[in-house]
């Protein structure tokens, strides 16, 4: 079963054990709807543990979610750090979206479909996502994950097309 993540928790929120949680993920009103399941992810010991969605609201990059385990900010003191994921199959997406993981390992080409380096990462910076690429030999170089350098994104056969303007590579 493959996994998505859906944020990082921060800390507690009010008294009643609610997570304030760095959300990395788009439309978290279909993954936080009321009693469905998510999964509290240890990234030390790659434990997963289920849990039950109680209430859900966001402001700016933090979603607040409130989960039937929990009930008091102490709890919620325990597991900073730790992240919230979603089983990958049970989330659908828009057309045009797509999941972090399926960007990591494409092939980053050019007009001319020169194999530029491979996704290594996708990082976010407060003004937009950043795809990190890897290059044999070189250092990685960083690609705005925006339309003025984003032409495609074929995850199929997993490539995305560049643009390159000067002092990208």
């Amino acid at each position: 079963m493959e996994y998505v993540s859906l944020g990082v928790i921060k800390d507690s929120f009010g008294l009643d054990g609610t997570m304030k949680i760095f959300s990395t993920t788009s439309n978290q009103k279909q993954r936080y709807k009321e009693g469905s399941k998510v999964f509290l992810y240890n990234p030390q010991t790659h434990e997963r543990s289920e849990l039950n969605v109680a209430k859900f609201r966001q402001n700016g990059p933090f979603d607040f979610l409130k989960v039937n385990e929990f009930n008091a900010p102490e709890e919620i003191k325990l597991i900073k750090g730790y992240e919230i994921h979603a089983i990958k199959d049970e989330i659908s997406l828009e057309k045009g979206m797509y999941f972090y993981s399926d960007l990591k390992g494409c092939q980053v080409v050019d007009k001319d479909n020169n194999v530029l380096g491979i996704v290594k990462e996708v990082e976010e910076f407060p003004a937009q996502l950043t795809l990190r690429v890897s290059r044999n030999g070189n250092k990685d170089f960083f690609v705005p994950f925006v339309k003025q350098f984003i032409k495609s994104v074929d995850i199929e056969n997993k490539r995305i097309l560049i643009e390159i303007i000067e002092g990208l590579l």
